[in-house]
């Protein structure tokens, strides 16, 4: 059956007709799937059935079937029918490589209406048989109906091709085995020869190729290899007896023979076969289905491993995305000064720290009189012979010691701003920056663990982050300050500051982090034993730029390296406001630059 899109509204009789009928046997058909199908009446407009293979729906259009004359009882059964060869197809889908296997059906029975009808026959032996199986006598009843009375009246198939032939009556004795239909000779003996095909096990081998037991994919190969062959050679002699004695195809203008297209030259003849085997889904209509999922699930591996991982890590899929697109642009950034990706700087920074900390190592001197290792056995013995008594063949090894600062300790504090003037690009370029202090100590702190056995002077880096916006959370930190930094956590902080709800409190984080320097964290960092920084993210002029600088003063007495940052012109105020030590990000997109630069200043002395 051909599809018909016409230009009926909702409100249209077949559109209100269709709705009735899924309203009506809805939870039945719903219950007849187990919960695998959702079921609706198609939208207005499309006259046939329809499937939705990534949202696992079924659009039923009663009329399609009430044109064939099918009372609601019978219409029932082709609604489960259609289930069938929808749920087959959804498992063929779901197995390693479906997609490939269901990509090259589509464009057999695109490209062939003989192969197209043969598969449809063949499916429809299976689809009506799990239909029987799954139900009780009386749809069994109603099958037996559908065939004497809608589908196969008569069953004298001799008018018809021979390849049709064997297909229809394939279908029609499979499902009614106690009725002979007529067809031509040759074609009975090869019905006859498929039926008498036994397994390796006995087993009829038709029964086997059409149980509902028996998966899609492994169909289609049985099918192609058993049944395909026979009816292509039926379709080769339908072609010859068709032509007669004439060549198979005619002279164009370039004088070579043109292939005849047995989809046109039996036409007329498919057209009959179709009103015998319905199909309520075209083919067109199944292509669009396969495409849509294509593009769908083409997406959703990595979105399902994505919302399995968030799910994992407890955070929220979407946030985990953006974090990654956040830290993925990260990598693009580069310092204009050098070039060099702002990210491969501050690895490069943290090498060096790391470097600068490793025990004295062992540098090999060579060759030497005397030592630990003989390294040149040849030599020695040549030398000897030449009367030289103290040859230099042996290697020994001399201590180098390493120079550099020795801090313990790093505790390094961001401070951002969730003022409502933040909105916008401003708002992503500190979240940029706030995912890239992040990362950075991040890998500095595993570093550091890594390699502290190495290490002289094992080195802990320590990292806390606050956000000001004018409510009560100023003063309770994002993240404590500890060691610890997981993907967890970076995700969470990076998904707070993506909004801007308040005013420039900047002073409240200020003093909560000089409230907490007791005197034996100030007696380590006047010691050199830790060295402390806080950075400060600001687009405008604090909302007490005085109370701002009384709590800088006590940062700086207890020797507290603090630093603010101005965003844009507008943050041109925190130049007065935290100077002596304060910058000026003229952009949003400098700011991740800006902050490097003041992660290489301030560690460079560790």
């Amino acid at each position: 059956m051909e599809r018909h899109i016409t230009a009926e509204s909702a409100d249209s009789p077949a559109h209100k007709e269709a709705l009735e009928f899924v309203q009506k046997n809805r939870d039945f058909f719903e219950h007849y799937a187990r919960g695998r199908v959702k079921f609706e009446p198609a939208p207005a407009g499309l006259d046939t059935f329809a499937f939705d293979l990534e949202k696992d729906t079924i659009y039923i259009n009663s009329r399609f079937y009430k044109e064939l004359e099918f009372s609601d009882e019978k219409t029932s059964f082709a609604v489960l029918h259609e289930t069938e060869h929808f749920l087959e197809k959804k498992q063929l889908l779901a197995e390693n490589g479906g997609d490939k296997v269901f990509g090259r059906y589509l464009k057999r029975i695109k490209e062939s209406e003989a192969y197209s009808h043969m598969d449809n026959c063949v499916s429809d032996v299976r689809e009506n048989g799990a239909v029987v199986e799954k139900t009780n006598k009386s749809f069994r009843d109603l099958e037996i109906k559908l065939y004497k009375e809608d589908l196969f009246k008569e069953t004298d198939f001799t008018g018809e091709p021979k390849h049709i032939q064997f297909c229809d009556t394939l279908l029609r004795e499979a499902r009614m085995p106690d009725e002979k239909c007529e067809v031509a000779l040759e074609v009975r003996e090869k019905l006859d020869a498929l039926k008498e095909m036994k397994t390796e096990d006995g087993d009829n081998f038709f029964k086997i190729l059409t149980s509902p037991d028996v998966p899609m994919s492994f169909r289609f190969s049985l099918q192609n290899e058993y049944i395909w062959p026979v009816v292509k050679e039926l379709l080769d002699e339908d072609m010859k007896e068709k032509k007669g004695g004439e060549k198979k195809g005619g002279k164009n203008n370039g004088g070579k023979e043109a292939k005849a297209d047995p989809n046109k030259i039996f036409k007329e003849a498919y057209g009959r076969a179709k009103k015998r085997v319905p199909n309520a889904v075209p083919t067109e209509e199944i292509e669009k289905a396969f495409k849509k999922w294509q593009t769908a699930n083409s997406e959703n591996q990595l979105d399902r491993a994505d919302k399995e991982y968030a799910e994992k890590l407890g955070v929220k899929k979407e946030d985990l995305q953006k974090y990654r697109d956040i830290v993925k642009k990260l990598e693009q950034i580069k310092n204009p000064e050098t070039n060099v990706g702002i990210v491969e700087e501050l690895r490069n920074l943290i090498a060096k720290i790391i470097a600068r900390r490793l025990k004295p190592a062992m540098a090999p001197r060579y060759p030497v009189e005397e030592g630990e290792e003989l390294v040149d056995p040849a030599e020695l013995v040549s030398q000897v012979k030449a009367g030289n008594l103290e040859p230099k063949v042996w290697e020994t090894s001399e201590i180098k010691e390493q120079k550099g600062q020795k801090f313990g300790e790093v505790e390094i504090t961001l401070v951002c701003d969730r003022s409502s003037s933040m909105m916008g690009e401003k708002l992503i370029e500190q979240q940029k920056a706030a995912a890239l202090m992040m990362e950075a100590l991040k890998e500095f702190a595993d570093l550091c663990d890594e390699e502290r056995v190495n290490m002289e002077k094992p080195l802990e880096v320590r990292s806390e982050i606050y956000s000001f916006q004018q409510d009560s959370d100023d003063s309770s930190p994002l993240k404590k300050m500890s060691k610890e930094l997981g993907e967890k956590e970076r995700i969470e902080i990076t998904s707070v500051l993506s909004s801007a709800p308040g005013g420039t409190t900047d002073f409240i984080p200020l003093e909560t982090i000089a409230s907490g320097i007791d005197e034996e964290l100030f007696n380590k960092i006047e010691n050199g034993e830790v060295k402390k920084i806080v950075i400060v993210f600001t687009d405008g002029e604090s909302n007490d730029a005085a109370r701002v600088k009384r709590v800088l003063e006590i940062l700086r007495q207890k020797k507290v390296v603090a630093v603010g940052v101005g965003i844009t012109k507008d943050g041109r105020a925190a130049l007065d406001t935290y100077a002596p030590n304060a910058r000026l990000a003229e952009t949003a997109e400098k700011l991740p630059p800006v902050l490097a630069d003041l992660l290489k200043e301030h560690l460079l002395d560790i």
